[in-house]
């Protein structure tokens, strides 16, 4: 099984970006599409989703409106500062005001209370606060949510990593998300292998990146 680094990934996207001309924003609509492929959709409806506000973030909110089109129940919370958004995030935030899917912006300790409800409430937590760049320990307010959603949560998926998990050595950065099942994409990461116990089971999606994309960076990293 072919692995990849952190920094092996975030160069094949961006060769498949600017060498190959497939906008970034088609990668986030893929892997949305393919996380939602992954959901019991006959057994489960009501859905939890926690974003952060960089690009595993905009896959989150992706996902929540395929899930809100498909008559699904969605609690979207958003924990972060919404100024510092990424282009993508923005992009599907602006789609998901537009056709007036609300969401929560988890800000202070008393916001913790509706997700705490919605916990309670739902078939399944949808984990996309932090990506693959995630090397920080995790510390207040996030780790305060993670913990929250590790022993409230039914069932949990990740979006590409449990968020607090480095993706290089599976290295837990203070706390990490425990999921059921991480979806990941393109290629597994190394650090998702080092520590199943924390990614549960994985499965790897492709999102429509050409081969070229993976061997151009794979031979310069050799």
């Amino acid at each position: 099984m072919l692995t990849i680094s952190c920094e092996e990934m975030k160069n094949i996207d961006s060769y498949a970006i600017n060498n190959i001309g497939i906008p970034s924003i088609v990668l986030m609509e893929n892997a949305a599409l393919k996380v939602v492929r992954n959901i019991d959709l006959h057994n489960m409806n009501r859905f939890t989703i926690i974003c952060g506000v960089g690009n595993n973030g905009g896959d989150g909110l992706a996902v929540a409106r395929h899930l809100v089109l498909k008559n699904k129940q969605v609690d979207l919370f958003i924990i972060g500062n919404l100024d510092k958004g990424t282009k993508d995030f923005n992009t599907n935030l602006n789609i998901l005001k537009n056709i007036e899917i609300g969401f929560t912006n988890i800000s202070k300790d008393e916001d913790l209370a509706q997700l705490k409800t919605s916990l309670d409430k739902n078939d399944l937590t949808i984990d996309s606060i932090f990506g693959i760049g995630l090397t920080r320990r995790v510390e207040g307010l996030y780790k305060e949510v993670i913990s929250l959603i590790n022993h409230k949560s039914k069932k949990i998926l990740s979006v590409d990593i449990p968020s607090g998990l480095n993706g290089d050595t599976g290295e837990v950065l203070g706390i990490s998300i425990k999921a059921n099942i991480t979806i990941t994409f393109h290629l597994i990461k190394k650090g998702l292998l080092e520590n199943r116990e924390f990614a549960g089971e994985i499965i790897v999606e492709p999102i429509g990146i050409p081969k070229k994309a993976t061997s151009a960076i794979l031979k310069k990293m050799e």
